[in-house]
């Protein structure tokens, strides 16, 4: 079977959880009037209404500190554009101000420090601003947590109104805001698009303000013109460049109007996916339809179809990545085992993998197991090779790589192989020099070549694993204030492969251990909070949401993590003993083993 038939059976895949639900408006702002969209008005805004700010503005007599600490707390509200941040400035800035570009993400208004100059007639006064920066947001949607180091340094000009209020006369062109006010102000949604050969949607998330302006209709909009300025690069679009679009929103229904641009019939299919998949987030959107300069757009289920009841006939694309329910593989006695089964009382079945993998005569360091289920590579335990096996009685082992330091292994969707080399010495040695990574990639397990990856360079790569759609990749790097978890894109044309633009997630976790694809645009991560013992997380892609624990087994140290789309989380315990949990909250024993894995 050749890389390209197992990536048309990835595309038949079943049915699976939405990975990415709208989530709901944060905590109600303790100042200004709190308004809420009424549930009986088709306002395209999920849950039937939402809550938002409409803060007072400026009060009579504030101060300098006062007017600006207003100001960045006010900055949070979207309604008429920004009109009440626009009411604590000058006349002529309230009129002219256009924030715009990136916006600056603090985490608290503790975190932040004002250095004041008033003049000495008491007409005019500059506030510098200064404090850490945690994160960007950019101009299409993507939140992007930052590195530390990164600082906010800005400044504010004052001066008296008519009035003799203080009002700000010169203020940066960016919106400036504290990580409790982007959420409440904003919305993290997903919009979908293509990976490379069109089999899987891959999930892009964005944050839309929360406005009185229909989300339907912003969303939709934003699909159209195409993904973040991250992403783009590693996937595609069916809807064709420099295409204009309407959107109406009308009692549940979405139309969509296209014009401009070359659009082919198999294209349609595409466009009705990404839509779909896009819209279902919004629980008050139950149907759409698509026209095309005038015309209306067969599509599947048509005018029967409800998102929120059914995803059949958008499936074949669907963004898990999976095709029905793999099962897990761990090893026990040196033989690698598949257990399958829904997770549910006692109906695991278990069964010794067949060929070399089931016989245990080749001891592996790591494993990892392809998506159609049918080979297996592993790193040679005390060896410097990377061997590959089909799950088939009479197989052998064969190497495909050889003569370095192996770190990780994982499969994409596509039957390719990556492979993490460290380099700068013995990774086991804690005074090893100049530590780095080499990153291989194995078209169909054969044929390695080396994946550009500078910014693997200079770091040791402990944990890799590429997404089932192919398109990003989730690494664990050695940090010397310990490891910290990564999220890259993948670009690939052809030979011309390259991994790179490393974003930092779960930065509220001391230690990760281990890392594992739950879904598109969700990770289960082995870490620990603080100095707690280690124990399951899962981590939001979008780079904001809080990371959310799925608690460990009692009285068990966790060695390792893994997860697929609707499966159980599965772990194993320093003392070879293999647990699974449905709910992330009760974790039970399954087997002996270790080292548990899903095909990926």
């Amino acid at each position: 079977m050749t890389g390209g038939e197992r990536s048309r059976l990835g595309a038949a895949a079943a049915a699976a959880v939405l990975a990415a639900v709208m989530t709901g408006c944060a905590s109600v702002p303790t100042g200004g009037p709190v308004v809420r969209g009424s549930g009986g008005e088709d306002t395209g805004e999920g849950n039937g209404g939402y809550v938002r700010m409409l803060p007072a503005g400026p009060q009579p007599g504030v101060g300098e500190n006062g007017l600006i600490k207003g100001f960045l707390r006010d900055m949070g509200s979207f309604e008429e554009n920004h009109h009440a941040a626009r009411m604590y400035l000058m006349p002529g800035p309230r009129e002219t101000w256009a924030p715009g570009g990136d916006v600056l993400v603090y985490e608290s208004m503790d975190s932040i420090s004002f250095d004041t100059d008033v003049s000495s007639d008491g007409t005019a006064a500059t506030i510098r601003m200064r404090g850490p920066q945690i994160a960007r947001i950019t101009g299409n949607g993507q939140y992007i947590p930052e590195e530390t180091g990164e600082v906010i340094d800005v400044t504010f000009e004052l001066a008296r109104d008519d009035g003799g209020e203080w009002r700000i006369n010169d203020l940066p062109d960016s919106l400036i805001l504290g990580s409790r006010d982007v959420d409440r102000a904003y919305r993290p949604l997903n919009l979908y698009y293509f990976n490379r050969d069109k089999s899987t949607l891959v999930p892009d998330p964005v944050f839309l303000p929360v406005s009185s302006d229909n989300l339907a209709t912003r969303l939709v909009q934003k699909l159209v013109s195409g993904p973040t300025e991250w992403l783009e690069p590693a996937v595609g679009s069916a809807f064709p460049e420099g295409a204009t679009v309407d959107v109406a929103f009308d009692s549940g229904s979405v139309t969509v109007e296209l014009r401009g641009g070359p659009t082919a019939v198999r294209d349609r299919y595409g466009m009705g996916a990404q839509l779909a998949w896009t819209l279902k987030q919004l629980p008050e959107v139950q149907d759409f339809a698509l026209r095309i300069d005038g015309d209306n757009v067969d599509l599947p289920g048509g005018e029967e179809e409800n998102l929120q009841a059914t995803d059949d006939q958008w499936d074949s694309v669907n963004p898990s990545g999976v095709s029905g329910d793999p099962s897990a593989y761990f090893i026990r006695d040196g033989q690698l085992w598949s257990l399958s089964g829904e997770g549910q009382d006692d109906d695991q079945n278990e069964a010794r993998v067949q060929g070399a993998p089931g016989v245990g005569d080749t001891p592996l360091q790591k494993h990892a197991v392809s998506l159609d289920e049918d080979r297996v590579a592993g790193i040679e335990a005390g060896l410097e090779s990377v061997v590959l096996a089909e799950a088939a009685e009479g197989s052998e082992y064969d190497s495909v790589l050889s003569g370095g330091d192996y770190a990780a292994l994982s499969w994409d969707g596509y039957g390719d192989l990556w492979v993490v080399e460290e380099e700068g010495g013995d990774r086991d040695d804690e005074e090893r020099s100049d530590p780095g990574s080499k990153l291989w990639l194995l078209r169909d397990g054969s044929e390695p070549f080396e994946v550009t990856a500078p910014e693997l360079d200079d770091i040791a790569v402990s944990e890799f694993r590429i997404s089932r759609d192919g398109t990003r990749a989730a690494l664990i790097a050695e940090h010397e204030d310990g490891p910290r978890l990564y999220a890259g894109r993948v670009i690939s044309d052809g030979d011309d492969v390259s991994v790179g633009r490393l974003i930092p997630l779960a930065r509220d976790l001391g230690e990760v251990a281990d890392v594992a694809w739950r879904s598109g645009d969700q990770l289960a991560v082995l870490g620990q909070k603080e100095r707690g013992a280690a124990q399951a997380f899962l981590v939001s892609l979008d780079g904001s949401t809080e990371t959310t624990s799925a608690g460990a087994p009692t009285g068990a140290d966790m060695g390792a993590l893994t997860a697929a789309p609707g499966r159980p989380l599965l772990s194993s315990a320093d003392d070879d003993q293999v647990w699974l949990t449905n709910d992330r909250l009760m974790w039970r024993y399954v087997t002996e083993g270790s080292n548990p894995v899903y095909p990926g």
